[in-house]
């Protein structure tokens, strides 16, 4: 039985929704007795610099590194947007591959949850727009990012392109501010609205908590 997981992420963002949001989600439902954490890839070990430049082999270097203490579920959260190309399967363009690819390059680490979000972290954000109503009082502005909600199936669905990408979008509506702004529409976003217009999301949730934990 696993008694405690392990996020690894790229940058501040995601590291603030992890552990803001997303760790005490998974405490309420059935993982209270379970240790969680999440940190961002270690980039350079000597000068303890973490996130911003990562690479598959600073990933690689972390799973070995957690994985070494037994017992813990590891798992990413990785934006498919600009996404190193060293990363194993990154030319098949394909997210779920990329996964698959990334599990079975780790074949000894059993308790491992790739995960990379399609297209960017920014697309959770357009889950509703309470969020953005929460920061911003200008009408056109929001009924801009309302047209995206409504112009795509689901946010994971919203072009990655170089100009294109969620938060490209975002930036071309508003001075987007990635960290604060971000932290702050969250606020106004449950994990569950998530999970129901992101699917890609709700199946990697689905896979952390069906895992085997220990239950007291």
């Amino acid at each position: 039985m696993y008694e405690k997981i392990s996020f690894l992420v790229e940058g501040d963002c995601e590291l603030i929704f992890i552990q803001k949001f997303l760790i005490p989600y998974l405490y309420k439902n059935g993982l209270q007795h379970v240790g969680i954490n999440a940190q961002k890839i270690v980039t350079n070990a000597k000068l303890n610099k973490k996130g911003g430049n990562i690479s598959y082999k600073y990933l690689k270097n972390d799973l070995h590194r957690i994985n070494a203490s037994g017992n813990v579920v590891i798992t990413t959260l990785l934006d498919f947007f600009r996404l190193p190309i060293d990363f194993p399967g990154h030319s098949t363009n394909d997210c779920d591959q990329i996964e698959q690819k990334m599990r079975a390059d780790q074949p000894q680490i059993q308790n491992y949850i790739p995960y990379i979000q399609k297209h960017e972290f920014e697309a959770l954000l357009f889950s509703s727009i309470k969020g953005f109503a929460f920061i911003i009082d200008e009408p056109n502005t929001l009924n801009q990012i309302r047209g995206i909600i409504e112009k795509f199936a689901n946010p994971e669905q919203i072009n990655g392109g170089a100009n294109t990408s969620p938060s490209k979008r975002l930036l071309n509506i508003f001075p987007y501010k990635k960290v604060h702004d971000s932290e702050l529409i969250m606020t106004e976003i449950t994990i569950d609205e998530i999970r129901e217009k992101c699917p890609r999301f709700n199946t990697w949730i689905d896979k952390i908590l069906s895992q085997n934990y220990i239950s007291n």
